[in-house]
């Protein structure tokens, strides 16, 4: 098993639709849980996957300055990647003009080697 951290700081310039790149994801990897927590204020609702699926681990995260840690909240069916990816954060809506705080996500995944 692998484990891997990531921080993003949220900014003024984050809007709907932003796509946040978190982790890089090998081939052949299968994570095997994904978490998100968030705080600050103006990101009200963000969603995590991939290149292929925006909402594969975590859909309709709500973020605020009292937001708490989500884990695959998702129908999830183990997925394997058979290319090179990341595991994102799209951003689905921005409650406030201020925009502040941060991400952090953890991803534990298994691999073949």
């Amino acid at each position: 098993l692998v484990a891997v951290a990531s921080v993003y700081s949220l900014t003024s310039s984050n809007s709907a639709g932003d796509v946040i790149q978190m982790v890089k994801v090998p081939k052949g990897a299968s994570p095997v849980y994904v978490s998100l927590t968030g705080a600050g204020t103006g990101v009200g609702s963000v969603n995590v996957g991939d290149g292929v699926s925006a909402a594969r681990y975590i859909s309709g995260y709500l973020n605020s300055a009292t937001s708490v840690m989500s884990v695959i909240n998702t129908n999830y069916t183990p997925y394997t990647y058979s290319v090179d990816d990341t595991i994102d954060i799209t951003v689905s809506a921005v409650s406030v003009g201020t925009v502040a705080g941060a991400f952090v996500m953890t991803v534990i995944f298994s691999m073949d080697t």
